[in-house]
């Protein structure tokens, strides 16, 4: 690494001002919020109260083999932020007509002219979620609304804090001791690698306690400097897969549930060393790890979609089970059902028909309690590391390793005809798999009931929530599940204003059969929707079978 790599210490502006910069396409997009950006102006403004110098801290970058720019590995931050406050200042000048120092800002540190191009371009190119807000603050182009980008919302922080410093013109002065502050106190140790794995190798050693780093930063970092010659491939597969996430808790959440579908609990605080323990070192380890992720991470978004295509290639529907688990947000069982899809690979059949029997068995716990904490995310992590062991080879033995959570049909219909108010989304599913049990213990066609999940299809509260507004005995069950039926939207309209016994009428036309049996109904108090919370309850164990 000596012989390679160049060791320096510079100044914050003169790292813009000699050279040409670049974020890496993959990088992450530029994420100080406002307290990053109010510490960063603050720090610079104590320094120079105390007139002392100030660190910054290092920065990494990489020679690039196809660019005569060096990629920025660790400081896009910083130098940013850097940047984004010299254009603030820039504009601030200009506007207290004094064009010499701007146009000195302005073409010493943030545009130069390139030989090689024979134009003149950028000093720091971001990446390319960033470049076009950053381009409107070099052009000094209205800017994205407030809100909708970090690169313009930190210019506009910049902004308002140059104005309270210099608010009138003969405050210029203020703003050229930043200026100056930049170019000769705020310093960096600088390191230089020849290509961009050597330069991961770097930040991995600099970076190893992770400060201000989040768990998918760290380990991005951790696979590029083990890629070596696998770079171009460990780079290509985890751009792919960090696309699919918009926020960087999403996908340390997926990476979290990656790891425990084969290797068991483990906390969002412990996940990073972890990882570097079960990926180990080196260029095969590093692209293997990937490739398995990537394989993970379809079966993670087709948990997420009804729609998917995992779904599409089988021969049943999957469409209630993807909609309980969203609805219902029973993602601990995720590691376990991503655990059957990577192990039993070669029979998606079996492993969809699990994930029913899973959603079946998180409903029951849900019911009864058990999924509250950490519990059952761990019981379903351990039944996960089975199956990928292959200690667990069907349901039966999954489901003995599950018996903490798994709840007996007797104490299911206790809970689910005690069970208080329920929402509305989720209501709607639990009566359509209920109509679904009640057609299967008549032996009726299922193919006559209509989508519940579609807009055709809406709630019906049989007492009126109006009803219950001033009445508390009342307002204690209209959103339980007694006190609601699916119906078509076309026969809801003007129902809430009729009586009870004329509503029945209605009722008795509808499709869904459970709807359908009301129209024998001849009052409705709270004796009726305990009544028919009881008879909703035995068809439960059918709706939702072990």
């Amino acid at each position: 690494m000596a012989d390679t790599t160049q060791f320096d210490h510079d100044r914050i502006s003169h790292l813009l001002a000699d050279r040409l910069l670049e974020v890496p396409a993959f990088q992450r997009s530029y994420s100080w919020d406002e307290g990053n950006v109010a510490d960063f102006l603050s720090d610079l403004a104590t320094a120079r109260q105390k007139q002392t110098g100030y660190f910054l801290g290092t920065v990494v970058f990489a020679n690039a083999t196809d660019s005569h720019r060096q990629q920025i590995v660790d400081g896009q931050q910083r130098l940013a932020t850097t940047a984004i406050l010299l254009v603030a200042i820039r504009d601030a000048l200009r506007d207290f007509k004094k064009d010499k120092s701007a146009t000195h800002i302005d073409e010493t540190y943030l545009r130069g002219y390139d030989l090689d191009a024979e134009e003149l371009v950028e000093r720091i190119v971001l990446n390319p979620a960033d470049q076009p807000a950053y381009d409107l603050l070099l052009a000094r182009a209205p800017l994205p609304a407030e809100g909708t980008s970090s690169i313009a919302d930190a210019y506009r922080q910049a902004s308002r804090y140059l104005r309270e410093l210099a608010p009138a013109e003969d405050d210029y002065r203020r703003l050229i001791e930043i200026t100056t502050q930049l170019d000769e106190d705020v310093q960096v140790l600088v390191a230089v690698a020849s290509d961009l794995p050597e330069a991961y190798v770097i930040f991995e050693t600099l970076n190893d306690r992770g400060a201000d780093l989040t768990t998918a930063d760290l380990l991005k970092n951790y696979l590029f400097s083990q890629a070596k010659h696998n770079f171009a491939l460990v780079q290509a597969t985890w751009t792919k897969i960090s696309g699919d996430f918009d926020k960087a808790e999403d996908f340390v959440k997926f990476l979290r549930y990656d790891y425990m579908s084969r290797n068991g609990h483990v906390t969002t605080r412990a996940l990073y060393k972890a990882l570097q323990e079960d990926i180990g070192t080196g260029p095969s380890k590093a692209k293997k790890y990937v490739q398995q992720l990537d394989a993970a991470r379809a079966t993670y978004l087709a948990l997420k979609d009804v729609d998917n295509t995992l779904w599409e290639s089988l021969d049943f529907d999957m469409r209630e089970s993807v909609l309980a688990m969203r609805r219902f947000g029973l993602e601990s069982s995720y590691p376990l059902i991503m655990a059957t899809f990577a192990t039993w690979a070669d029979d998606k059949d079996k492993a969809a028909r699990f994930f029913t029997k899973v959603t079946n068995w998180s409903i029951r716990a849900l019911f009864a309690g058990r999924l509250g904490g950490s519990v059952a995310e761990k019981a379903f992590s351990r039944a996960a590391q089975l199956v990928s062991n292959k200690t667990a080879k069907n349901q039966e033995e999954v489901r003995a390793a599950l018996s903490t959570l798994i709840v007996g049909d007797r104490e299911f219909t206790d809970n689910f005809r005690a069970f208080g108010n329920v929402p509305l989304t989720r209501a709607k599913y639990l009566l359509a798999m209920l109509e679904r049990a009640h057609r299967v213990k008549l032996s009726m066609p299922l193919d006559g009931m209509p989508d519940w999940s579609s807009r055709t299809v809406t709630l019906e509260h049989l007492m009126p929530r109006a009803e219950a507004k001033n009445d508390a005995v009342k307002a204690t069950y209209v959103e339980t599940l007694g006190n609601m039926a699916l119906l078509e939207k076309g026969l809801n309209k003007n129902l809430e204003d009729k009586p009870f016994a004329e509503k029945t009428v209605t009722y008795g036309t509808s499709a869904f059969q459970v709807t359908a049996a009301l129209k024998e109904q001849q009052t409705w108090t709270k004796a009726d929707v305990d009544k028919r919370a009881r008879e909703l309850a035995s068809l439960a164990p059918l709706a939702w079978p072990l």
